[in-house]
């Protein structure tokens, strides 16, 4: 139960409690200190509901904005797109492509890991030997490299797999 609904429901009670003993007694509220603590206590009442709303108007549009941010798709990152290579899904030590093409300059180069086994992605030449984190099946190894035109080799540093023929070209113009 929201504080408004609250609120009202107290304030509800209050007139019929008030309207009800005020019909069975003639003398009420008995005086003019009764009729000043009824007043105050109904000044009360009307204030903590009227107080009631606006909290709950205040929580209720919070929701809506928190709602509303939960169902905007998250924005695409800034700078060029990444690199994409994928491993072979079957779990052989290959990549999906053994050739790969990018534009000079920094570049995020990104392994998606479909396979059983840990993999992750490397790009070696030109003076550059960068390796991104191994990373179980549904994982992604990322690496961001600053790139010269040239070409490159992408492979894969976990034990045994390079050698076995995880490694592809990485053409840069």
């Amino acid at each position: 139960m929201s504080p408004f609904f609250f609120a009202a429901l107290l304030f509800a009670l209050w007139a019929v409690v008030l309207t009800v003993v005020g019909l069975r007694h003639p003398a009420f509220p008995g005086g003019e200190g009764g009729a000043r603590i009824i007043a105050a206590l109904s000044f009360v009442l009307a204030g903590a509901g009227i107080a009631a709303a606006i909290v709950t108007g205040v929580e209720e549009e919070h929701k809506k904005e928190s709602e509303a941010r939960a169902e905007e798709p998250e924005a695409a990152p800034p700078g060029p797109r990444p690199i994409r290579v994928e491993v072979d899904p079957r779990g052989e030590l290959r990549f999906e492509r053994e050739r790969l093409e990018a534009t000079a300059g920094t570049q995020t180069v990104e392994l998606t890991n479909s396979a059983p086994l840990p993999h992750n992605i490397g790009v070696v030449g030109q003076g550059l030997d960068v390796v991104g984190p191994t990373v179980p099946r549904g994982g992604t190894s990322r690496v961001s490299v600053p790139l010269l035109p040239g070409r490159y080799t992408f492979y894969c540093s976990v034990l045994g797999h390079r050698e076995g023929g995880m490694e592809g070209t990485l053409v840069v113009r």
